[in-house]
């Protein structure tokens, strides 16, 4: 299924997306993704990314896909516990082989070689 995101709106403290499923023909399919936004600030969920989180959501729904779908809380905290993962793997992996070219910055800044042409 391919949906495409046609509006959202905002009532109250939640944000409802509505998408559409492309090619359904008319009548259109649609489905209302809910989002609590005080649980997105509570996890640290970039508005920006809301979207498309709410849109892989119903991707990964089996069945209907008409009706209401709800961003929950469990599907946010999955979702921060795998960024940060993510982040500390890319902090690891940084750590562990850190910028050749930054080495040779404060090489050449402890030597002093280099500062001649400038």
């Amino acid at each position: 299924m391919v949906f495409a995101l046609t509006s959202f709106t905002n009532e109250g403290s939640l944000r409802r997306f509505t998408f559409e499923l492309a090619g359904s023909g008319p009548p259109r399919t649609t489905v209302v993704v809910v989002a609590d936004m005080a649980l997105v600030r509570k996890y640290e969920i970039s508005f920006q990314e809301l979207p498309l989180l709410c849109l892989r959501l119903l991707e990964s729904r089996t069945g209907d896909a008409d009706g209401t779908a709800v961003f929950s809380e469990k599907e946010m905290i999955e979702y921060a516990n795998r960024r940060k993962a993510a982040k500390d793997l890319a902090e690891q992996k940084r750590r562990q082989h850190p910028n050749p070219r930054a080495n040779r910055e404060e090489h050449r800044n402890a030597t002093g070689a280099g500062e001649d042409w400038r």
